[in-house]
């Protein structure tokens, strides 16, 4: 897993510059992950923002054969429904920031990983 990483040919800007995702998992496969994560508790809106950019970030990635989530905390971010609305309609997995939901996750990952034991680097 890479923080702040990019996925190889997935950019949104005309110069073609790959997008950052807070964190960038790979499968033995091939298949990539992006992972993004809110911990937004002030009224500044970093999930305005990535709802903002979730239809596109889920489109690119989907041509391509890639996976998108969300890590979602903090009562900030619990206000804005509209925007988690958003951004669960453009996830392939959403979940809190707790042991079970960050379980979830990881099992997500398992699956669709597209290997026979899951791991990814």
């Amino acid at each position: 897993m890479t923080r702040n990483g990019t996925i190889p040919g997935v950019s949104q800007t005309e110069d073609e510059r790959e997008i950052t995702f807070d964190i960038v998992a790979k499968s033995p496969t091939g298949r990539y992950f992006a992972i993004e994560v809110s911990f937004q508790v002030t009224t500044n809106s970093v999930i305005e923002r990535k709802a903002g950019q979730a239809q596109s970030r889920y489109n690119k990635l989907h041509q391509l054969g890639h996976k998108i989530a969300y890590v979602i905390d903090g009562a900030g971010n619990l206000e804005r429904e509209a925007a988690l609305r958003t951004i669960c309609e453009y996830s392939d997995c959403t979940a809190a920031f707790s042991p079970e939901e960050l379980e979830l996750l990881v099992k997500f990952l398992e699956q669709h990983g597209g290997d026979e034991d899951g791991t990814l680097e």
